[in-house]
């Protein structure tokens, strides 16, 4: 195959024209139709007298006007001759006598500044010390100095660009950017002076000189130099990252061992992944430095953070691999979100500084991410947030469907406490009362009542329907604190208070003289819920017969809702340490009907002005049971105030709260305060809904005796006598320990038992067998009938079965029912789901 001799010739040519140096490639460079252009006017200035020289300039004069027009109106003519930027040929010509400075100064370095030795008066030579020998002879004198003038010299270039920036405004963006007159006057003025020149008496050396400066300018002006952009790295691909992945962060002893990127998306400037953990460590336990160094790109350009339907061992990674940072003014939040914001479309907006940090909104897009998927440690990350604890510094609030307000607080304004006032605890005409103080200054409002104005009593006083009130924390987080400024209120405003102690009385034994009813061990939380159900029946019966007013005034009879003190007075039961009367000893005999009558609180009682508050250490509400009287718990739990304090787990929003789960993923509470003192007291307060705020409840030193100042208020006889002998003898067993009186009134209750009769108060103690032929839910049952489902599910997953289709083969449960147990499994910690495959965690049992 013949090889074409051009392709022979062009190569020789382009090497010739490599090959070209010194004044054969300047003249080489300068060679273009500018140069003939220019010198032709200049010629032509020197050459034409009257009316021709007359034409020439008026027409040069008309070209240079439509010339600097079109330059100062952006447009599709950029590409015109002199459009390039002065910066440009200042950088080019900067590099040139860069590096002559350089030359020069090895010359200087290479040669010998020893001076010679002199002739001393004895005849004998004797060494010169100069004054700067100390200097001159270092050995690393060239070192040192090659680093001090390329230091001055980058500054000089960085102090020009600067200067050109703010003289003249948007000179970074391009051909399409406006000039103004100034820039056009120097490049294309010369068009139009140097034939105006022509008119002017001038020698034969001012007009070679008029020529030499028109072939210059017309050569300079036509030749538009390349962009003097730093070299950048030849694009990488994906194959790239993923083998730095497995490198730096899957490695043996990297942060997250055998891990790998999956669904991994380059587009553009951005690279998206799941992070995804083939082991216990959670996807988050890599941090956000280790991948800034693997990917090279500065660590605010990586985001990771997973979402709330994601599991622990996936996460969500975000990297701008080309940013702007060194022209970025780091403090110009809105443009550093611009750069690095993990949510595309979204818009940082109003930042303002604040008496604790800083505050700014952020907007969503329409479209693609909402104010849902917002994250603490996404943000932190984006703008660089400096801190060991950046993350819970930062508090988010929803302020409609696009926009959230974030705070950024270095001192939590919590942290000096929130003195008791007492006035704060007296309620308001909605229900609420003040229980301490949120992050953002405002008082945390608590419901113990829910109004309705359009219903009313004979007296006059609005309808009222009882809140429920759930609770969760460690032991030490505050809880007591919070409860006991209830207690004050409750008594203010006038409520019966009945409180069992899970602790055996330890939480409040201050408090055993100042409560109506205190009970200390689980078998008398079980009377206390029964007598409790049989006040909520018999207040039903009574308000029946009662009277009542519509919202037009007009009388009515039989009155279905409940109004304070018109006769009955409002009351709430609170169960403390629920979770250790329930799971303490599962098979108890006061178990079942405990669960039974708590839950009969929760859904029959509200309108009978009864409300029940539940204070658990429980991780997830999942671990109450699975029959229908804990899933009744759950549900009335869901349904009024909701307090989460610290927890031993890092996520305190994973509940199994339903509709009331946060919007956001909640920062753990810490123990300390950054100035050392304890954060008890701290937690979360739901506003009514699904946010949750950060606040700290009021203290006092002894609440008690505070509460003692107002009087105690107690059932009605009528009341007293229905809620059982339990009730009425409580002041016989209230100062002794719980075992003693659990002993007590296991011996009432065999008294009353054995007495019979109509009036005898029936206590439940026993499961009441299933009608013949009735469908008997599993989980009602013990553990010698058929499993639960949770149970055949774990079994299964336990025997090799890994995907929900194959767990339904093996079970013969429907897929629905699949899904919802191995959900369930999930919250428990029993089974995990890695790579779409279950597998178990822990036993069941455990």
């Amino acid at each position: 195959m013949a090889t074409p001799t051009l392709t022979k010739t062009d190569t020789k040519t382009e090497a010739a024209q490599q090959e070209l140096t010194g004044l054969r490639a300047r003249m080489h460079q300068i060679h273009s139709p500018g140069l003939y252009l220019g010198a032709g006017v200049g010629i032509a200035s020197g050459c034409l007298t009257g009316d021709a020289l007359l034409l020439t300039t008026l027409g040069a004069t008309g070209l240079t006007v439509g010339w600097a027009g079109l330059g100062m109106n952006p447009g599709p003519w950029r590409w015109l001759p002199g459009q390039g930027e002065p910066w440009e040929w200042m950088c080019r010509g900067s590099r040139r006598s860069y590096r002559r400075k350089v030359r020069r100064m090895r010359n200087r370095l290479s040669g010998d500044h020893s001076y010679s030795p002199a002739v001393g008066s004895n005849g004998q030579l004797v060494p010169v010390v100069g004054i700067a020998d100390g200097w001159r002879l270092r050995d690393d004198r060239a070192a040192l100095v090659r680093a001090a003038t390329a230091e001055a010299h980058r500054v000089r270039c960085r102090a020009l660009r600067t200067a050109w920036a703010k003289a003249l405004p948007d000179w970074e963006t391009g051909w399409w950017r406006q000039y103004t007159l100034t820039q056009m006057a120097l490049r294309a003025g010369p068009l139009a002076a140097v034939p105006a020149s022509g008119f002017v008496e001038l020698p034969w050396w001012g007009r070679l000189t008029v020529i030499t400066i028109s072939t210059g300018w017309g050569a300079k002006v036509w030749h538009r130099p390349a962009p003097a952009a730093l070299e950048t790295a030849s694009p990488k691909n994906v194959d790239w990252y993923l083998a730095r992945w497995s490198e730096w962060i899957a490695s043996e002893r990297g942060p997250l061992p055998s891990s790998k990127l999956v669904s991994v998306a380059l587009d553009g400037d951005k690279l998206t992944a799941i992070v995804a953990s083939t082991t216990a460590k959670p996807a988050l336990s890599v941090d956000q430095d280790s991948i800034s160094i693997a990917f090279e790109v500065p660590p605010r350009a990586v985001n990771l953070y997973r979402p709330d339907d994601m599991p622990a061992s996936r996460a969500k990674l975000t990297v701008r691999l080309r940013s702007k940072t060194s022209e970025l003014d780091m403090g110009d939040l809105a443009a550093v979100w611009d750069e690095f914001n993990p949510y595309a479309g979204s818009k940082l907006y109003d930042p303002e500084k604040t008496e604790f940090g800083r505050r700014f909104s952020i907007l969503m897009p329409r479209r693609g991410s909402s104010v849902a998927d917002v994250q603490p440690r996404a943000i932190a990350q984006a703008l660089d947030l400096k801190g060991k604890d950046t993350v819970s510094g930062l508090h988010l609030r929803v302020v409609d469907a696009r926009r959230i307000e974030v705070n950024e607080m270095s001192t939590n304004p919590l942290q000096v406490g929130v003195p008791l006032e007492i006035d704060a605890l007296d309620m308001d005409d909605q229900g609420y009362i003040t229980v301490g103080r949120d992050i953002y200054g405002q008082a945390a409002k608590w419901r113990l009542l829910k109004f309705d104005p359009t219903r009313r009593g004979l007296s006059g006083r609005p309808s009222a329907s009882a809140v429920h009130a759930f609770g969760s924390g460690t032991t030490g987080a505050g809880k007591t604190s919070l409860e006991e400024d209830l207690q004050i209120a409750q008594r203010l405003n006038g409520f019966v208070s009945w409180m069992a102690d899970g602790k055996g009385g330890a939480g409040y034994a201050p408090w055993l003289s100042d409560l109506d009813w205190l009970v200390k061990s689980p078998f008398g939380a079980m009377l206390m819920g029964q007598a409790a159900n049989h006040v909520s029946e018999y207040r039903y019966a009574e308000q029946m017969k009662m009277q009542w007013l519509d919202a037009e005034g007009f009388t009515e009879q039989g009155r279905s809702f409940f109004v304070p003190n018109d006769p009955f007075a409002p009351m709430v039961v609170t169960w403390d340490e629920f979770n250790e009367m329930i799971l303490k000893d599962p098979q108890a005999d006061h178990v079942k009907p405990l669960l039974r009558a708590v839950s009969s609180v929760g859904r029959l009682s509200r309108a009978a002005g009864i409300a029940a508050r539940i204070w658990v250490q429980l991780p997830n509400l999942d671990s109450l049971g699975s029959d229908s009287s804990s899933n009744a718990i759950r549900d009335m739990l869901q349904s009024g105030n909701i307090a989460l304090f610290r927890t031993a787990r890092s996520e305190v929003n994973i509940m199994s709260l339903g509709s009331r789960t946060p919007e956001f993923r909640l920062a753990p509470l810490p123990e300390r305060f950054p100035d050392g003192s304890e954060t008890g007291g701290l937690f979360y307060l739901a506003d009514g809904k699904s946010q949750y705020i950060q606040s700290r409840t009021m203290f006092h030193t002894n609440p008690a005796r505070v509460s003692r100042q107002f009087p105690l208020q107690t059932l009605a006889a009528p009341e007293a006598e229905v809620a059982g002998l339990a009730y009425l003898r409580r002041d016989e067993y209230r100062h002794v320990d719980a075992a003693e009186e659990e002993d007590f009134l296991r011996e009432l209750v065999e008294e009353e038992r054995s007495k019979g009769g109509k009036t005898a108060t029936v206590i439940d103690m026993r499961n009441a067998p299933a009608p013949a032929g009735a469908d008997v839910e599993d989980e009602d049952l013990d553990e010698l009938v058929p499993p639960t489902r949770s149970q055949l599910v774990w079994h299964a997953v336990d025997g090799g079965a890994r995907r929900n289709k194959q767990i339904s083969e093996v079970t013969d449960l429907k897929p629905a029912n699949v899904a919802g147990a191995t959900a369930r499994l999930e919250r428990l910690g029993k089974l995990a789901q890695i790579e779409r495959d279950w597998h178990t965690v822990e036993r069941l049992d455990a």
